[in-house]
C-alpha cells in the first residue's frame, strides 16, 4: 500500500515538473517578424520611377532623360526628370544646318534648332569630375542610394530651363588646346579638391593658361569640389574667391556625395552661355545707329571696374547675374 502511494506521488512530481518546463504562451494577439533582410528605401526627389525600376530603363535606346529647372526670384527649382522617347536624329547631325530640308517635320526642325552647349570640364586627377558629370545627369543622390553603377559618365545632357530646351555636350581638356578649336567649347569648368592644395594650385595655372594664352573669354567657372570633406579642407573659400574675381570666374562651392549645389552650378552653366550668346547676336542696325554714342575703350574699362568696386565676392558667386 506505502509502495502505491510513493509511485502516485512521484508521478505526479514528475507531472508537475513538465508542466514548468514548458513555455509559456502569450495571450497577446500581436506577432512581431523579424525581417530576413535590412531594406532601405531611398527618397525619391523627382517624379519618376523608383531606382531599382530607373535601372531597368535607363539605358534602353528608346529612352533619353531630360533635366528640368525654372529659375524664380534669382533662385533655382528642380522640376524633376522626365523620361521621353529618343529622337532618331543624332545631336552630330542636328549640329550642321544642311540637314534640315524644307521638307522637314516639325520635329526635325525642333531638332535643328536645338541649342547645343559645349563645356569643357578640366581639373586634377581625382578631383571628382567624372562623378560630377555623373550628378549632373540625374536628381536622384547617386552616393546615398548606392546607384552609381546604374549611371554611365555622360557625354550629353538634355536640359529643359525656363521652357528652353539645351542639350549640354561635355568635352575634355583637348578641345582647348587648339585656338581654331576654342570657338567651340562654349564654357569651362575648372574643379579642385577643397583637400588638396596641389590642385587647387593646378586649377590657378589652368585658368591663367586659358585666360591670358588661349584669351577664352568666354564664361569661367572655378569649382570647389569635396566640401563635405571639411575637416580635412586645406584651401579656404577667400583664396579660391580671390582667384575667381581676379580672373573673371563664377565660383561654387559643391560636394557629389551630397549632391550639394551640383545642380546649381549645371544651371548656372547654361544661363552663363545662354546670356552669351544672346549678347553676341549681330545687330548691324542698331551698331550704326549707335555708333556716335558709343563710349571709348577706356571709358568702358572705368565703368567696368567701378561697378565692380565692393560687389566682387557677390559677382563671382551668383551664378545667374548675367
Amino acid at each position: 500500500m506505502f509502495s502505491n502511494m510513493e509511485q502516485l506521488q512521484n508521478l505526479q512530481c514528475n507531472v508537475n515538473l513538465t508542466k514548468k518546463l514548458q513555455p509559456v504562451e502569450r495571450s497577446s494577439s500581436l506577432r512581431i517578424e523579424r525581417p530576413s533582410s535590412l531594406a532601405i528605401r531611398s527618397q525619391r526627389r523627382n517624379s519618376l520611377p523608383s531606382p531599382s525600376v530607373i535601372k531597368a530603363i535607363v539605358h534602353t535606346p528608346d529612352l533619353e532623360r531630360v533635366r528640368s529647372f525654372s529659375l524664380i526670384g534669382g533662385g533655382l527649382k528642380n522640376c524633376g526628370d522626365k523620361l521621353r522617347r529618343r529622337s532618331t536624329y543624332s545631336i552630330g547631325a542636328s549640329e550642321d544646318a544642311e540637314t534640315c530640308s524644307t521638307g522637314a517635320t516639325a520635329s526635325l526642325e525642333s531638332i535643328c534648332q536645338r541649342q547645343i552647349f559645349k563645356v569643357a570640364i578640366i581639373g586634377s586627377k581625382g578631383v571628382g569630375k567624372k562623378s560630377l558629370k555623373k550628378q549632373f545627369a540625374t536628381s536622384e543622390e547617386l552616393y546615398i542610394n548606392n546607384k552609381t553603377e546604374a549611371y554611365r559618365s555622360p557625354e550629353e545632357i538634355c536640359v529643359l530651363m525656363d521652357e528652353e530646351e539645351s542639350w549640354v555636350m561635355f568635352v575634355d581638356e583637348t578641345e582647348l588646346a587648339n585656338q581654331a578649336e576654342n570657338e567651340l567649347v562654349d564654357s569651362v569648368m575648372v574643379v579642385f579638391s577643397v583637400e588638396d592644395g596641389k590642385s587647387f594650385k593646378n586649377g590657378v595655372r589652368k585658368i591663367e593658361m586659358i585666360r591670358q594664352e588661349i584669351q577664352f573669354d568666354k564664361p569661367l567657372f572655378l569649382v570647389a569640389n569635396k566640401v563635405d570633406l571639411a575637416r580635412h579642407r586645406v584651401v579656404t573659400e577667400k583664396d579660391a574667391k580671390k582667384v575667381a574675381t581676379r580672373y573673371n570666374c563664377k565660383y561654387i562651392e559643391t560636394s557629389v556625395a551630397l549632391n550639394h549645389n551640383v545642380d546649381q552650378l549645371l544651371a548656372g552653366v547654361i544661363r552663363q552661355v545662354r546670356s552669351r550668346r544672346q549678347n553676341n547676336v549681330y545687330h548691324p542696325e542698331a551698331e550704326r545707329i549707335e555708333d556716335s554714342k558709343t563710349p571709348s575703350m577706356f571709358t568702358k574699362i572705368l565703368l567696368q571696374k567701378l561697378m565692380k568696386i565692393g560687389h566682387h565676392d557677390l559677382s563671382c558667386t551668383r551664378l545667374f547675374d548675367v
